[in-house]
């Protein structure tokens, strides 16, 4: 299954790395008629073929190109909501297994000559797993709290002295910790991450006025956590 998680890899690589909110704008904005939007497909054949079992299967970079571009086009002419994200992952995600079912599974074409790394279902199975909890997890937790964000905003709550996007950061670092502690077995440091982000991050937000804020923080902060242990379990079985 390396060649799979390698996909995967690749996968996660060009949608929430190699695809910039410009583009995605573009997207949005233009959809079939967007150049953005063949770019972004192309990138994802190039990825794919890259991991490739053998450079003579060129039907896989054709077939993924096609495949994501129909999955983003639909997905473009869909309201945005985490139910749509979640699909559309799916999909992707399925794409890459019935591709690698037809094209690698059967025969285990995977070269002799690749590094140790390339080949270790571990290493891509943690890659993947770093990968998942950044900003993928950031677009879902994004969404899933969207309308407490939003009644948080409504009543004044949040802080006008806030860092740009600083609590899209701190919970990307923060998953990455609950990460690394699951794979590694010290859940112990989970306590410690969760004790240190209470004393650091509701100190601040004391008292009734603050009580909607505490608890939108207080639910994103759970909702992450427990996606990053899920993660970190999820590939703990395949290590």
């Amino acid at each position: 299954m390396v060649t799979l998680f390698q996909w995967i890899f690749a996968h996660l690589l060009g949608d929430f790395i190699l695809q910039s909110r410009t583009m995605v704008r573009h997207k949005q904005r233009l959809k079939a008629r967007s150049w953005m939007l063949y770019l972004h497909c192309a990138i994802h054949g190039i990825l794919v073929y890259l991991f490739a079992p053998g450079w003579g299967l060129w039907q896989l970079p054709v077939l993924v190109m096609f495949t994501h571009y129909i999955i983003d086009l639909w997905k473009l002419n869909q309201k945005e909501g985490i139910v749509y994200f979640i699909i559309d992952q799916f999909l992707h995600i399925l794409t890459l297994f019935i591709l690698w079912c037809l094209f690698v599974a059967p025969g285990g074409w995977l070269p002799k000559n690749w590094t140790w790394v390339l080949h270790s279902q571990s290493a891509w199975a943690i890659a993947t797993g770093y990968l998942i909890v950044t900003f993928p997890l950031s677009l879902l937790l994004a969404s899933a709290t969207q309308r407490w964000r939003r009644e948080a905003e409504e009543q004044n709550i949040r802080s006008s002295v806030s860092l740009n996007e600083a609590g899209k950061w701190i919970g990307i670092f923060e998953r990455l910790l609950v990460f690394t502690f699951v794979i590694t077995g010290h859940f112990e440091g989970v306590g410690f991450l969760i004790t240190a982000k209470s004393i650091l991050r509701f100190n601040d937000i004391k008292g009734a006025e603050a009580r909607k804020e505490a608890e939108y923080i207080l639910i994103g902060t759970l909702m992450s956590f427990s996606l990053s242990i899920l993660v970190g379990l999820i590939v703990k079985s395949f290590i």
